[in-house]
């Protein structure tokens, strides 16, 4: 169970992103393989990113992996990062560094996730901040 503390600090940090009429939520799925344990389960792998319209950067991430670690690992990864700058950068980082049997599926769940949000851009459809 999380401490107190980081509750509260989550909680804090949610509330912030979500009072930022910029950010919007883009997610991605992708089909886990067969061999991995959550496949039973869950069958698919989501990647859901809090983007900052104002300049691109990601400001949260979450993703379905099982294991806290994994979800961590992943938030870091990507968390501050422009999904407008080199998105093929971004990719082949979590390609890389995420060796887990999930991996294709994580990052091709995160390629849509950057396909959304850039076929949202495309189309105007991105809040522009103002109230």
């Amino acid at each position: 169970m999380p401490a107190i503390e980081e509750v509260t600090y989550v909680h804090d940090r949610m509330r912030q992103v979500f009072r930022n009429p910029r950010v919007v939520l883009i997610s991605g799925y992708a089909r886990l393989p067969d061999s991995v344990a959550s496949h039973s389960q869950y069958q698919r792998l989501g990647v859901v990113l809090a983007v900052d319209t104002a300049d691109g950067r990601i400001v949260a991430a979450d993703t379905t992996l099982l294991t806290d670690l994994a979800k961590d690992f992943f938030r870091a990864l990507v968390e501050g990062e422009s999904v407008t700058e080199d998105i093929a950068e971004l990719v082949r980082r979590v390609q890389t560094r995420y060796a887990g049997q999930s991996g294709a599926a994580l990052t091709t769940a995160l390629r849509r996730c950057l396909e959304s949000y850039h076929q949202l851009r495309d189309d105007h459809q991105l809040p522009s901040g103002e109230e």
